[in-house]
């Protein structure tokens, strides 16, 4: 399981570029890779929770590959077996790196939610007119206010 481990890691760079990891980077990370391994998460989950909602840009890889890790660690699954039929898979999730808002990650722009991203207004078209059509529109509405 730790090559899976390792592995998932090694791949991280080819999904989200800015989270290439150096092969030591990868030996360090792989033990916390494992835990997720064993509560039966596939690498393709692995890797979407990982890369899902970057912030730009990503200043350390490894220390942000290693919160995620850590802090999004779902929670053990029962073996009772007696809660019945395992919910569906929630779709992926996730957040602004300025405010925290959750959302899909389809949302978020360079990891920030609609409200976090700065405003930018489409250009608006100005026509130009020569002083001519200017005077001459001018002397339209005049004649136009007089009736």
């Amino acid at each position: 399981m730790y090559s899976s481990a390792y592995g998932v890691l090694a791949s991280l760079g080819r999904t989200a570029p800015a989270l290439a990891l150096s092969k030591g980077d990868c030996t360090a990370l792989a033990p916390l890779v494992t835990p997720w391994l064993a509560r039966g998460i596939s690498p393709d989950r692995i890797r979407l929770t990982l890369t899902t909602g970057l912030p730009t840009p990503v200043h350390h890889p490894a220390a942000f590959v290693r919160k995620r890790l850590e802090s999004k660690l779902p929670a053990q699954a029962s073996t009772a077996g007696a809660e019945g039929p395992a919910a569906p898979a929630s779709p992926p999730r996730a957040e602004c790196y300025e405010c925290g808002a959750p959302g899909p990650p389809t949302a978020f722009t360079e990891g920030r939610c609609r409200a976090c991203r700065p405003y930018t207004a489409a250009p608006v078209h100005t026509p130009t007119l020569t002083p001519a059509e200017v005077h001459a529109h001018a002397a339209r509405i005049r004649e136009e206010s007089r009736l």
